[in-house]
């Protein structure tokens, strides 16, 4: 196997990777580098003034790796069977590091971020014996990145600059792996990359997979649940997946069809991890997803939109959990479904059931908390009826859908104040960041882009990537 990596990638660093190097393991590939540093990872050398020299000068290991060295009986280094890794952080684009040190039998790996239709240009400068570098996607571990280099690697030393350019072959996360060219000596080098074209182009971290709701309107399916918003931030660079769960059922169902599809996407988009945006019962699945199937270590920011963390009350009353017009609220919500077979309403109560406040906090919440490797956003809409405009107290700005006026009453007088079917409350979560002025079904841009006047639903979610870019997720 070393004589054919050799063969694919003649060059030192390659020998650096598969020649004695020092202890590392190789599951660290799923080690997090700089997830809550706050860095702007834009590709756009404008406007990039995180600077990561000033931290980066030593070596600090990430993910409980590190560099071990022994010494043979004649005082030199033995280095062991493989380099020792060190994650290092996310590296801006637009930004510069001088005098990074790679210890004796080290292998550095940095983190960046590009756009797709840049460039990327990556310069290298080593010192003294030199140092070789090499990028590769940041599915891979070090030995298989040597295998599938995405330009030609780097080799300097003496102080002379080694510069490559990146055609940026998908928008997301690379991976820049530096090995000295001498193992037992170690190296040290100035690190730079800035974009040369495309820089106008944007990006998250990680691709972001978007979760829908309750889904059975004749007008909605879930290929444009979030009506226009894959058309409106995707052509910008945005790498982004949609999840197609059942359009109701329980949140362990839709959870599992959840898991699979996150196989999927990240396998396409060579990612190691992605961010989750979720709208109702999306957000729920979601949950599910990061903590009772445990793919915490693959899910950089769960983003919820009206998720009834807390329950909705409107399903308790529907199946009898809590006294009140069951027989009213359930043919309410049967019918906002579209739910007409007897299969339909049995998958539809299950939902109901998933979604209650008996459930939610009785059983779901204490079965899910949160992974502390993943940032958890929320947001909710607020809408009122007509007549609440006469009450300033009540911040009405939105009309309730009149296919939700009735959600919206019974909340009202129950729990308060809601977007119609998920109240204001239950919809917090993790870090709440507001409230828009749009009922449960404007959120979504629905029905076919018909929102209210006051909320333009995909300027809000392109703000919402871009938060999640400037926050390195």
């Amino acid at each position: 196997m070393a004589a054919m990596l050799r063969r694919l990638v003649p060059s030192a660093l390659a020998l650096a990777l598969l020649a004695p190097g020092c202890g590392d393991d190789q599951t660290a590939t799923q080690a997090s580098a700089g997830e809550s540093t706050g860095e702007d990872p834009s590709t756009s050398g404008a406007g990039a003034t995180t600077t990561t020299g000033a931290s980066a000068g030593t070596s600090t290991s990430g993910g409980g790796s590190g560099t071990e060295s022994g010494t043979s009986t004649g005082g030199a280094i033995a280095c062991g069977d493989e380099p020792g890794l060190v994650d290092r952080d996310l590296f801006v684009v637009g930004d510069s590091a001088r005098g990074l040190t790679i210890e004796p039998c080290g292998l550095d790996r940095w983190y960046f971020v590009g756009a797709s239709e840049s460039t990327i240009e990556i310069t290298i400068r080593g010192q003294a014996s030199g140092v070789s570098g090499l990028v590769a996607y940041p599915d891979l571990a070090p030995a298989a990145a040597a295998g599938e280099p995405l330009v030609p690697v780097l080799e300097s030393s003496q102080g002379e600059a080694a510069v490559v350019a990146l055609e940026v072959p998908r928008s997301g996360e690379f991976a820049l792996h530096v090995a000295p060219l001498d193992d037992e000596a170690g190296g040290t080098y100035d690190l730079e990359l800035r974009c040369l074209s495309g820089c106008e182009r944007e990006t998250t971290r990680f691709p972001t997979v978007w979760v829908h709701g309750w889904t059975g309107f004749e007008n909605i399916g879930p290929l444009e649940y979030f009506f226009g918003v894959r058309d409106h931030i995707e052509p910008l660079g945005y790498p982004l997946s949609v999840a197609v769960l059942d359009p109701y059922n329980s949140s362990e169902v839709r959870g599992g069809q959840l898991a699979e599809q996150v196989d999927e996407f990240m396998v396409e988009w060579r990612a190691r991890k992605i961010d989750l945006i979720g709208h109702s019962q999306g957000g729920i699945d979601s949950r599910y997803v990061i903590s009772t199937l445990g793919y915490g270590d693959r899910v950089s920011a769960l983003l919820t939109i009206a998720s009834p963390h807390h329950g909705t009350y409107i399903t308790d009353l529907a199946l009898g959990l809590a006294p009140g017009a069951a027989e009213e609220a359930l043919s309410f919500l049967l019918n906002l479904l579209g739910a007409v077979t007897a299969q339909a309403k049995s998958d539809a109560k299950a939902s109901f059931y998933s979604l209650s406040e008996a459930y939610m906090e009785g059983e779901f919440n204490p079965q899910n908390p949160d992974d502390p490797g993943v940032h958890y956003i929320s947001y909710t809409g607020r809408t009122c009826a007509a007549i609440d405009f006469l009450d300033p107290k009540k911040m009405c700005n939105d009309y309730v859908d009149p296919l939700i006026v009735l959600g919206y009453d019974i909340l009202k007088v129950a729990r308060g104040p809601n977007d119609g079917l998920v109240t204001i409350e239950s919809a917090m979560w993790g870090e709440f960041r507001g409230e828009m002025i749009a009922d449960h079904i404007d959120e979504v841009g629905q029905i076919g882009g018909i929102t209210d006047a006051d909320f333009d639903h995909l300027a809000w979610y392109l703000d919402r990537v871009r938060e999640l870019a400037a926050e390195g997720h």
